[in-house]
């Protein structure tokens, strides 16, 4: 009876502070923008803020650069795109009741003469506790500024994980970069290609989403199925198609194939080979 008045006991102080707590937690609206904007151009992107918590809170908006990791990834940071001098917002802060919702208006101004190409940002709403920032949470926006589209894409590395293969497992990395201004849809295919040049089996890659102008992309490639059966000199071809325009990207690299029973029988064919001019010297003697 005892053990029973203590657990109803602390789930009572659990159910208390756990009402007593403020929930803190906003958010925000839309989660994504696209825009083509010109030299001299400018256009207002709304960002709506929510707060969702049961106390009172003041908010401010933030703006940061965005770019892609080697997975293709986002990563907000800033001082890393020109275009974040470009916006102004208003206002500068607000405070919100619990349940209440206001608008943040970030204006984009693109200078005149501003070449062509893509940028990208987070539009972003930050908590703050007097002199302390806490959640953040951002829009993105990525816009391209109007003029000649160049959709470019470079293979910085292609290779297998080993010279020699021995079993059915084919492991390569694959490295691109979009050297052009514009974002690049991109798909490949690897090929398995014999010393005569036949096609011995393809595969489709998945190189992920868009890749962001002068971002970097890295792709391991795992082949599982087994269509090489004999050992021998082997060539690994991708190919990819990148950008509106389906550009194609080769790159080819060379390996070895030996399996396990080819192995096995090198092994075999060469005890016996030393058994028998081991008898031989024997009856030589």
């Amino acid at each position: 009876m005892f053990k029973k008045i203590k657990i109803y006991f602390y789930l009572a102080i659990f159910f208390y502070f756990l009402s007593a707590c403020p929930v803190k937690a906003f958010t925000i609206s839309p989660l994504k923008y696209s825009a083509t904007l010109g030299g001299g151009d400018n256009q207002d992107f709304i960002v709506s803020v929510e707060n969702n918590s049961n106390i009172r809170k003041q908010f401010i908006p933030t703006i940061i650069g965005l770019i892609q990791d080697d997975r293709g990834h986002p990563l907000f940071e800033k001082n890393i795109d020109i275009a974040e001098n470009w916006v102004k917002v208003n206002p500068a802060s607000v405070e919100l009741d619990p349940g209440k919702k206001t608008e943040f208006v970030f204006n984009i101004y693109v200078p005149k003469n501003t070449p062509p190409g893509a940028h990208y940002l987070g539009l972003g709403v930050e908590e703050k506790n007097g002199d302390n920032i806490g959640a953040n949470l951002a829009t993105i926006v990525s816009f391209q500024v109007a003029g000649l589209a160049n959709e470019s894409l470079r293979v910085d590395n292609f290779y297998p994980s080993q010279k020699y293969f021995f079993n059915d497992g084919f492991n390569y990395f694959l490295q691109i970069k979009n050297t052009g201004n514009v974002d690049l849809p991109v798909s490949g295919l690897l090929n398995i290609v014999s010393f005569d040049n036949k096609n011995i089996f393809s595969q489709s890659l998945n190189i992920g989403s868009k890749l962001f102008s002068g971002s970097n992309r890295s792709v391991d490639i795992h082949l599982s199925k087994n269509k090489v059966f004999f050992p021998g000199y082997y060539k690994a071809m991708v190919r990819l198609n990148y950008g509106l325009t389906n550009q194609e990207a080769v790159s080819v690299v060379n390996f070895w194939y030996f399996p396990i029973w080819f192995c096995v029988g090198i092994l075999f064919v060469v005890f016996v080979i030393f058994l028998y001019l081991k008898k031989r010297h024997e009856v030589a003697r």
